[in-house]
């Protein structure tokens, strides 16, 4: 039978980042399909097994059918991450069921120094009909898993033993790469290209098979299959987890044991905790390994089964207890990794709090048919603390509007009792929710859709040890409001999709944003809602007749659950005192009138007293005293460093002045989605005089928006309504219909 189809035709089209598949109807008409490159998939599975060769060619061997089957193919190399998109036109079988690919010519079109993996896909065309397979080995995968329990999710890895050197642009040596072909569980086989570093690591196991923390000593007993490739384990780490090099530490254990049983190394190691210089918050397990014969070497985290991440999860309570209140005890990653948490013990880690979920749990399942019939949907903000954010504004609108019936019945707002803004909530009483009630965990058990400016950890206690109930939230889908513009700071790490941050629907508030959301974290089109924020809809400028400026910094990574004293020595604490102190700045203050408002991040709130100052004309306001919405509309200028509520003061055309002496440095542990030397919409000093100068600038000019950046604002917003929140609602029925 002639062939319609083409496959020549089935390709990128780039002006459209859609992929193109030529196809025959079930009438035998020849029509064009289009995916999205991110959904270049598969439909049926090809029993296959896949060979990394020693000259860089890949072999795949079909176990029960024949490459002469078909009348035309191609191989397909698909990106998981980054949708790139590799075609291998010219393929010639040397054998019915074997063929021989060279890849080796992929190396130049990979991005220098960075790691790939990419399923392996087949189009074929088999009496005129169109088809694209999966290689795949599921017997093979289901019968490898015995030590691969605790492994992430590949397995049957192949590591081509020639290194690859990539040169970069500028002709220097760019280090050593290795390609290597793995299967996932499921016994889909994937090509790897990356680092020796992350070849080795996903070629070696190691996996925890027990730990005991006993009279101040941390013993683990580890297993792992390095011996078969060659490697010992030469040390045992534990080491803090920072972004930041200098922050780095870590304290070798004592290997007591290595016993070898066939091709396994069973390691028993022991840390003396009383001689570790304990810093909060997270530590991590690595082991390294060495070949004996070459010298070479790399590390591998320690892996967990399932069954041990349950027991460490529920039932054991094991622990190192300081004298300050804090403790240090085990838990796993979302990665399945063996890690530490290190901080004060606090009031939901007490065995009551365990009775507490166990009787929520058991009042939702009595009654589950009514619970469910509810169609529950929660609101909540940071740390359910708070009211004045974008899940408060979006939770007013449901309620207040008549057309939002269809929410308004179902909605309910989470928030602790002390909650400063828990009054502006009284005319809600009926829909209000105590955080930590019974009520409240049955209703998170219950609920069927989350709407919030935060992850889902943050509608439960945010870090306790061992919850029943908190392993609920993972599934559940949610509405990601935010509660800043995604732009200055790089969290696709976090809240991309498949991360621990993840959602449902990506509420973002331009063009400019819907795209980084769509480029870094992955979400396809209708995962994202080009809305405008929720708060913007009463966002409105009441700085007539008043004299106050704002200045809000945010928080750094290296200095989350630092000491006081650690908090003190950081040059986050010096520039803002020196900048609060200073005399110029005083009598800036006193020739303009103005009054200076001085807001502290929420993870920082507990240092605002420590910041002392001399002049009556600042106030430093705690978080959550006062609403920031408010106090972005009454002011006349902000001050901030990398915080996104400059986006809401840009908004309301405000000129905005960026403090940002540790740039270099916040690069390295957050990084940026903008240019911040060409796309700030304001000035930018690295100095306290500088920022000075900017500020005296800024207030001679009247407080109104430079004429260069004031031009950029149609760039950075698709909205300037009252109608935020109805788009947002309009997006949640269309996803959700009841």
């Amino acid at each position: 039978m002639e062939t319609k189809i083409n496959l020549d035709q089935c390709q990128i089209e780039e002006s459209t980042e859609e992929y193109k598949i030529q196809k025959l109807d079930t009438q035998g008409n020849l029509i064009t399909e289009r995916l999205p490159l991110y959904n270049l998939t598969a439909e049926e599975e090809l029993n296959a097994d896949i060979q990394v060769e020693k000259n860089g060619r890949l072999k795949i061997i079909l176990t029960d059918r024949s490459w002469t089957e078909f009348q035309q193919m191609r191989i397909i190399l698909a990106g998981v991450k980054n949708q790139e998109i590799y075609f291998e036109n010219a393929i010639t079988a040397e054998k019915k069921n074997e063929l021989s690919l060279e890849i080796g010519h992929l190396v130049s079109e990979l991005e220098h120094g960075r790691n790939k993996s990419t399923r392996i896909l087949l189009e074929t065309v088999e009496d005129g009909q169109y088809h694209r397979y999966y290689f795949s080995d599921i017997k093979r995968a289901n019968g490898d898993r015995d030590l691969q329990k605790g492994k992430k999710s590949w397995i049957c890895v192949q590591p081509c033993t020639d290194k690859i050197y990539l040169t970069s642009e500028d002709g220097e040596e760019g280090g050593n790469f290795l390609l290597c072909v793995y299967m996932d569980k499921g016994g889909r086989w994937f090509l790897g290209f990356g680092t020796e570093w992350r070849t080795y690591k996903m070629t070696q196991i190691c996996h925890l098979r027990y730990l005991t923390m006993r009279k101040g000593k941390l013993n683990l007993h580890l297993v792992t299959d390095s011996h078969k490739y060659g490697y010992k384990p030469e040390q045992v780490v534990f080491r803090f987890r920072s972004k930041l090099q200098e922050e780095r530490c870590g304290y070798n254990f004592e290997i007591k044991t290595v016993k070898i049983k066939k091709d396994l190394q069973y390691v028993d190691a022991c840390l003396d905790l009383k001689n570790v210089d304990l810093k909060s918050l997270y530590w991590d397990v690595v082991v390294m390994f060495v070949n004996p014969e070459t010298g070479e070497g790399f590390e591998a985290a320690v892996f967990m089964t399932r069954a041990y991440r349950l027991f460490t999860s529920f039932l054991y309570r094991g622990s190192y207890k300081t004298g300050n209140g804090f403790f240090l005890y085990p838990y796993n990653t979302s990665s399945k990794k063996l890690a530490f948490q290190f901080r004060e013990e606090g009031e939901y880690d007490h065995l009551g709090f365990r009775v507490k979920e166990l009787t929520a749990f058991a009042a939702y399942y009595l009654l589950k048919p009514y619970w469910d019939s509810r169609h529950i949907q929660l609101v909540y903000e940071k740390f359910c603390m708070m009211a004045q954010d974008n899940g408060y504004y979006f939770f007013k609108y449901c309620m207040d509007h008549e057309e939002e019936k269809r929410q308004k019945n179902h909605i309910y707002y989470v928030i602790t009792k002390d909650a400063p803004d828990r009054k502006k909530l009284d005319a809600y009483q009926s829909h209000l929710v105590d955080f930590m009630s019974i009520r409240h965990m049955i209703y998170m058990i219950a609920a069927e859709l989350l709407v919030s400016t935060d992850t889902r950890n943050h509608l439960y206690a945010m870090r306790q040890r061992g919850s029943i109930l908190k392993r609920y939230l993972r599934k559940k889908p949610l509405v990601f409001l935010q509660h800043g513009v995604t732009a200055l700071k790089k969290v696709d790490f976090f809240y991309g999709k498949g991360k621990s941050g993840s959602c449902n629907l990506f509420v973002v508030t331009s063009d400019f944003e819907k795209k980084i959301v769509e480029d870094y974290f992955g979400y396809a089109e209708d995962e994202i809602v080009n809305s405008g924020f929720a708060r913007w809809d009463v966002l409105e400028d009441k700085s007539e007749g008043l004299r106050e400026i704002l200045i809000m910094p945010t928080w750094r990574a290296w200095l989350e659950n630092v000491t006081l004293e650690e908090f003190k020595e950081s040059d986050y604490f010096h520039n803002y005192m020196a900048l609060l102190n200073s005399p110029r700045f005083h009598c800036f203050l006193e020739k303009n009138d103005l009054l200076a408002n001085f807001y502290l991040h929420s993870k920082f709130r507990e240092f605002i007293q420590d910041f002392s100052v001399e002049s009556d004309r600042i106030r430093l306001i705690v978080f959550g005293e006062e609403p920031a919405n408010e106090l972005m509309m009454r002011c006349k200028m902000l001050v901030t460093d990398y915080s996104s509520v400059c986006w809401d003061v840009f908004y309301l055309d405000k000129p905005v002045v960026f403090f940002q002496f540790d740039r270099d440095k916040y690069m390295e542990a957050h990084g940026s989605y903008l240019d911040m030397d060409r796309e700030l919409f304001g000035d930018c000093a690295q100095d306290v005089d500088g920022l000075l100068t900017y500020m005296e600038r800024c207030a001679d000019d009247h407080f109104v928006v430079r004429p260069e950046y004031e031009k950029m604002q149609k760039s950075f917003y698709k909205y300037f309504d009252d109608q935020n929140s109805r788009r947002i609602c309009d997006a949640i029925v269309k996803k959700w219909p009841r």
